[in-house]
């Protein structure tokens, strides 16, 4: 197992440990409820303190063990290893020998470049660590194919000085070697995945930096997780599983054996026993919501909803799936409708997929909404994006569809997350370019069907201005609302809204980043659903509309062990944790006044999308058709 190759240049220095770095809500801040581990042994704890601890860590996802010899501890992205001199190293994890894989997840990245790791600065170098950081510098590029990767900065930026040295007693010239324990020298030079261009990877030694293009932001992927379920066999992604059968780690973990290892021989000096007992899984932490339960008057206008996938369903599956809505107690569906699976050439439609999902709504006298986008490619322009070159075709696409559906279809959302380039198109993400499209959706189902309810299509909340690509979602209604004078205000009857919890409990806010059950995604409004809800009331009301509703067009919590790079909150909530708070959110939104309903995203898209799928694990129904606690826990709940 090869480990940190400078610990005498890295650890020359004394480091001073800070004050705690992790998300400790407890008595006891050596342990994390979210994954039921405690970080035992000191040195390691120290450790933790002095290189950002969750930030830059991950939480605990192991007890410490003995393994190839050493005590070892494993968090979400780094593995800690203790020296025989009482210093701490971290373990080059993607080396041959531990996780040398590029495939993980549905993920591609980059393999060890040759030409890059023959470059690497040998430890013998007497200056080598001038010249380690200098050449960190020169293959790990801020800028990468027109995309500010920024690499080297996530590299240097991992460690804070403060971090390190809280009372200022250290030198400053030792942070970019504390950083280089984190992350080990680049072994790649940066690629984007082949099955997805918005995400570019580069490879390190101790890890894999991800930067997605429609948040324009960079962070290190959750790897060392991985290592333990090569060693248990849990949560192991069948990608992943198919590269490590060879590897001595392989599903070693065998309680009720000797030393808890299934085969001794090729793991020797480990021992499992004690790795991973314990309840090694996320509790919740929130608490319990602290709007005022007093007595609320029923609203049986109040739309509680479910985000639901019957599209190439068979009958009996979408009967079975809207009988899933009923028996919870709800009593609205929202289907997202691909205009170009129903326009398949000018004038000429499809409408077998929907008429069956709307006769199916209709029989059990569930109230649809469908949000419509993409326009049929014959409709597009070389700079329109996903939207028609000429808005009309939409109107009159929307006045066809209100049409014949009238009396059926109980709302229209016009578009769906407009501010993204992966909904608009890139350069598209404007609001003027989505003004004549809203206009001209709206003009088309109030010719067709005047009672139907007309929904702004809701933006993302990204919370990134990232030029042609995405607009902060506050920042887009703001412009929005800005154009013409607020043309757009006449063309809705209510606003949409995709408030996300990521891994924020509903109460949780800006002032209370602490309570973030990942002790990340908590440095900007729009990670915290009803804050950025309440921004959205706000702009509303000093635009005079105070008298219209927000709908939450899609509302949810995602759990899931193995998402894909960008959802790796999902990791740090139980499925537990996910029923827990969309109660709590549903409960919340209630008594909010200017909120007009819910679709809990998403119902069962489980059945059509994979794991390694971002939308699978906000499902509450298993691709089996078992519900999860989540379903379980709405259709318990009053629906007032």
């Amino acid at each position: 197992m090869i480990r940190v190759i400078a610990s005498a240049v890295l650890l020359a220095s004394t480091i001073v440990a800070t004050g705690s770095r992790a998300v400790a809500q407890q008595t006891d801040s050596r342990f994390f409820t979210q994954t039921g581990y405690r970080v035992d042994t000191d040195a390691f704890w120290t450790f933790f303190q002095a290189r950002g601890g969750v930030r830059t860590f991950g939480y605990p996802v192991s007890k410490t063990f003995k393994l190839d010899g050493f005590p070892v501890q494993i968090f979400q992205r780094i593995v800690v290893q203790l020296q025989p001199d009482g210093s701490v190293a971290t373990l080059n994890l993607l080396d041959p020998g531990l996780m040398p894989y590029t495939r993980i997840n549905g993920s591609t990245f980059p393999a060890p470049d040759a030409a890059v790791v023959s470059q690497t600065p040998p430890v013998s170098d007497p200056d080598y660590a001038t010249r380690i950081i200098q050449f960190t510098q020169d293959n790990s590029p801020d800028a990468f194919g027109g995309n500010s990767v920024n690499y080297f900065q996530t590299f240097t930026s991992t460690v804070s000085y403060d971090d390190a040295f809280p009372n200022g007693d250290g030198p400053q010239s030792l942070v970019p070697l504390l950083n280089l324990q984190i992350w080990g020298a680049p072994t790649s030079r940066p690629a984007a995945d082949p099955a997805n261009s918005n995400f570019i990877y580069q490879r390190f030694q101790r890890g894999i930096m991800h930067y997605d293009k429609t948040c324009g932001c960079t962070q290190g992927l959750l790897l060392a997780d991985y290592l333990k379920g090569i060693l248990t066999g849990q949560n192991l992604p069948p990608d992943l599983e198919a590269q490590a059968r060879t590897s001595k780690y392989y599903r070693q973990y065998a309680p009720g054996m000797p030393l808890s290892i299934a085969r001794p021989t090729e793991l020797v000096g480990s021992d499992l026993t004690d790795a991973f007992s314990g309840p090694g899984s996320p509790l919740l932490t929130a608490t319990q919501p602290s709007v005022p339960l007093g007595p609320l008057p029923p609203n049986p206008a109040w739309g509680y909803g479910f985000q639901v996938q019957l599209w190439s369903l068979n009958p009996d599956a979408k009967r079975q799936t809207i009988g899933l809505v009923r028996q919870a107690g709800f009593s609205w569906i929202k289907h997202q409708v691909e205009w170009m699976h129903v326009e398949t050439a000018p004038k000429t439609y499809d409408w077998s997929e929907l008429d069956d999902i709307v006769n199916a709504a209709s029989a059990s006298n569930t109230k649809l909404l469908l949000s419509v986008q993409h326009a049929p490619v014959f409709y597009r322009t070389a700079t329109s994006g996903l939207f028609p070159g000429d808005p009309s075709t939409y109107q009159s696409f929307m006045q066809t569809l209100a049409s014949r559906y009238k009396g059926r279809v109980q709302a229209y959302e016009i578009w769906n997350e407009e501010n993204l380039a992966r909904e608009a198109g890139p350069g598209n993400v404007d609001p003027s370019h989505y003004l004549p499209i809203l206009k001209a959706g709206s003009t088309g189902v109030r010719a067709s069907d005047a009672t139907a309810m007309v929904l702004l299509g809701a933006p993302s909340p990204t919370g990134v201005n990232l030029a042609g690509q995405s607009i902060d979602d506050l920042t887009y209604l703001t412009q929005l609302y800005a154009l013409n004078g607020g043309e757009a205000k006449a063309y809705y009857d209510a606003i949409s809204s995709h408030p996300s919890g990521f891994s924020n409990p509903p109460d949780c806010t800006p002032a209370t980043p602490q309570c973030s059950l990942s002790g990340a995604w908590n440095t900007d409004p729009s990670f915290f659903a009803f804050t950025r809800v309440g921004q959205y009331r706000d702009l509303m009301v000093s635009n005079g509309e105070s008298n219209k509703k927000i709908w939450f067009t899609e509302f949810g919590y995602c759990a899931g062990s193995t998402p894909p790079p960008g959802y790796e909150y999902c990791t740090y909530l139980t499925a537990q944790n996910q029923a827990d708070f969309v109660v709590q959110a549903f409960t919340k939104a209630r008594y909010l006044d200017y909120v007009g309903g819910m679709f809990l995203w998403n119902l069962n898209f489980q059945l059509v999308v994979p794991q390694t799928d971002e939308k699978w694990g906000f499902g509450v129904v298993r691709d089996d058709w078992s519900p999860r606690p989540a379903y379980f826990a709405v259709a318990q709940m009053p629906k007032l």
